[in-house]
């Protein structure tokens, strides 16, 4: 029985570092070096200011994508009036 949970808490131990350290660290920096341009989320700078992502709110256009959902934000991306959008109602006590 001792051996068993021995056995079990290394395991878990072991697992979890490997899974969840080393593995995750591997592979962000084989994308870091592979896929610099577009590791980090494909960023756009305004005037040295961090305005947004290319790939947020993309407008597809074509018959062969799935089309997102209808968005307050307008003909761009804004997201200002769609996050209040996603706010829940007031709790009334």
């Amino acid at each position: 029985m001792k051996k068993n949970m021995l056995t079990a808490i290394l395991f878990t131990l072991v697992t979890t570092v490997i899974f969840g350290v080393i593995y995750p660290l591997t592979v962000t920096g084989m994308a870091q070096l592979l896929f610099h341009d577009r590791a980090n989320g494909q960023l756009i700078e305004r005037n040295g200011k961090l305005v947004g992502s290319r790939i947020i709110g993309q407008a597809f256009t074509g018959p062969n994508y799935f089309h997102p959902r209808p968005s307050s934000a307008g003909t761009g991306y804004d997201q200002w009036p769609a996050a209040a959008l996603t706010w829940p109602p007031p709790i009334k006590i």
